[in-house]
């Protein structure tokens, strides 16, 4: 979790922080730092408001003629020496996690070809997308590309982009926070939410892990809380990603420009310490080089060597398993129909919306547009589509819980309500969407961002 999914917070990074790096800096929303959230009673408040949500959550018909399908975009397997985690183990997560689609984001290597060299179709029930994490993107083309990459036929990120999106591929921009001046024109999509991107501005976290892994009484804490609240330990770090999601507002004003969240997963955030002699501990990270720490350099490390012999594993702390990082966030598609076509399809219209999962299942949430003025209008356009203004126009939401319902025109909130049922009467065309907040021990969290409908 705090390197999800690439190498750019590795065991060194960690064991570098230094306390002038130290900032604290609080999201929207946000009353507690992270570890202030890590805090035993703080982490169960917030497993019993999740489970209170999950167990007040109404049976809701959703989209009418669609069926809710949760898919997972920027997902890692067998694909570079820092990714921990196996197709086969990502197939068996996704089961117990109940997601239905995983569109995989391959590191290219080639002549390795991450489209006909990778899983492709429904295994066991879930469907395969295979794709790479590239130039940028997360790119799915149609058909190989490997040829381009051997051949260095393209010269930079635009021409990649007109590459991956002929014969009809799919295209999102990746990592945002790293690309916030770029053009959107021609993308499918981008990420709103980026877990990696989370954990970037957790320097405060960074030093408390870094103290941890050599403190003996810290370490077995960590490794309880993991244990009894594997969940919320994993969604500490939660944020609003603000900047990112403004581009998203600004760029909406001239484009179809699709929200996807991005789990970034590759099951390698694990930690272990091991004994290497009576005086020397060795912490590992999977895809870095160990770091040894001896007794002269940190004493209070001395205890967790008694009784230990060479190579025996005196602590592990697993983060990310696949299953943990699939139930954390997800895009939920509307489809009539399990397959890539329709994925595609849908995903290109902007008929999905983002959803963190961990703190309530969001099935049967909807946001549809009807004539007439009321919930029992005709349905004229739902998420990704554009329609006309006219007397009697109405947005509609619904949702299986009441949160903080957040109805938003053109970059600006025009209406917020607690409530699991809002309705709006148009008045202005412009682009609409919606974001849906909980509270969760006393603070805001996002929990649903829709994609939007536009009105002309």
């Amino acid at each position: 979790m705090l390197r999800v999914a690439i190498c750019v917070i590795s065991l060194a990074a960690v064991l570098s922080v230094t306390p002038t790096a130290l900032t604290v800096k609080l999201g929207p929303g946000r009353s507690y730092s992270t570890i202030e959230r890590l805090n035993p009673e703080r982490l169960a408040a917030v497993k019993q408001d999740r489970m209170q949500y999950q167990q007040s959550r109404r049976s809701l018909a959703g989209l009418p003629g669609y069926r809710d399908y949760r898919a997972i975009l920027h997902a890692h397997a067998e694909d570079a020496a820092h990714t921990g985690g196996t197709r086969p183990e990502l197939l068996a997560d996704a089961k117990k996690s109940g997601v239905n689609i995983i569109m995989l984001t391959d590191h290219v290597r080639p002549p390795r070809d991450f489209i006909n060299d990778s899983w492709r179709g429904i295994r066991e029930g879930v469907l395969f997308i295979p794709g790479a994490e590239s130039e940028g993107f997360l790119a799915y083309p149609q058909r190989s590309i490997i040829d381009a990459y051997l051949n260095k036929s393209f010269k930079d990120w635009k021409q990649y982009l007109s590459l991956v999106k002929q014969d009809g591929g799919t295209i999102f921009l990746s990592h945002v926070e790293e690309r916030l001046d770029w053009d959107t024109t021609g993308m499918d999509g981008l990420e709103i939410y980026n877990l990696h991107t989370d954990v970037m501005d957790e320097s405060e976290f960074m030093l408390w892990l870094r103290g941890s892994l050599t403190d003996p009484d810290r370490l077995r804490l960590i490794e309880k809380l993991i244990a009894e609240y594997p969940q919320e330990v994993f969604g500490s770090l939660q944020d609003y990603l603000a900047p990112i999601v403004a581009k998203w507002d600004t760029d909406l004003q001239s484009r179809k420009l699709t929200g996807v969240s991005a789990n970034d997963c590759h099951h390698n955030q694990v930690f272990t310490v091991k004994a290497v002699d009576a005086q020397t501990i060795e912490i590992g990270i999977i895809g870095d080089p160990p770091r040894k720490v001896t007794t002269a350099q940190v004493p209070k490390i001395a205890p967790m060597l008694t009784g230990k012999k060479p190579g025996e594993i005196i602590a592990k702390l697993d983060f990310d398993p696949y299953e943990r990082s699939l139930s954390h966030v997800s895009t939920h598609v509307m489809l009539r129909s399990l397959d890539e076509p329709s994925v595609r399809q849908a995903l290109n219209h902007g008929r999905a919306y983002v959803a963190h999962d961990w703190l309530c299942d969001p099935t049967g949430f909807s946001f549809t547009a009807r004539m007439n003025g009321t919930s029992n209008g005709k349905m004229i356009g739902t998420m990704g589509d554009q329609v006309k203004s006219g007397k009697g126009l109405t947005l509609r939401i619904e949702a299986p819980v009441a949160g903080m319902v957040k109805l938003i025109h053109n970059g600006r909130v025009i209406a917020e309500k607690l409530t699991d049922k809002l309705e709006h009467q148009v008045t202005s065309p412009g682009v609409y969407r919606v974001e849906i907040w909980l509270r969760i021990d006393g603070e805001q969290r996002p929990w649903i961002y829709a994609n939007p409908i536009r009105v002309e």
